[in-house]
């Protein structure tokens, strides 16, 4: 009776917990982005101003914050990376610019599983303006959350407009 009594006060006192998301880079593999030219340099920024919590994980009690602008500055350090791994920038003075904002992530626990989905915009220099929503499932958590946001660079720089754009 008192182990019972004790295991419901635990049960009752994890209700409600709630800790902080702080995502990461998910490294990727080469081949995923081909391999293209730039012509002229290349801004990458964050848009997102907001740092307003948000929930990206929610299940039985168990709650992860983070902010939009945390995790879009995981994406847009991200891009800048497989930018200069994978694009050969040409000698040119033309400068580019690309202005990315994360305004959604959430992860879902399924059975021994979890499934996220990402909603981003970038916005090129040149006024075009791509949207787009990304999923990714994975077996532990953090790497569906931060798996997600590595996607979510690999549909961006895979987009054919972006790719326009860094050539023209």
């Amino acid at each position: 009776m008192i182990r019972s009594i004790a295991m419901l006060v635990l049960l009752i006192s994890l209700a409600g917990c709630s800790a902080h998301y702080k995502p990461q880079e998910w490294p990727l593999r080469s081949g995923l982005i081909p391999e293209s030219d730039i012509r002229g340099s290349i801004s990458v920024n964050n848009a997102q101003s907001s740092k307003d919590e948000a929930v990206v994980y929610s299940y039985m009690g168990s709650t992860l914050l983070s902010d939009y602008n945390t995790i879009t500055s995981v994406m847009v350090e991200q891009a800048k990376k497989e930018l200069s791994k994978n694009f050969n920038v040409s000698e040119s003075d033309a400068k580019k610019n690309m202005d990315i904002s994360v305004h959604y992530l959430l992860s879902t626990y399924q059975i021994m599983y979890w499934t996220s989905e990402i909603r981003f915009t970038a916005k090129l220099g040149n006024g075009k303006e791509i949207s787009k929503t990304v999923t990714h499932a994975s077996g532990e958590l953090q790497q569906d959350l931060n798996g997600c946001i590595a996607e979510a660079v690999i549909y961006l720089l895979n987009d054919p407009e972006v790719r326009a754009y860094l050539a023209e």
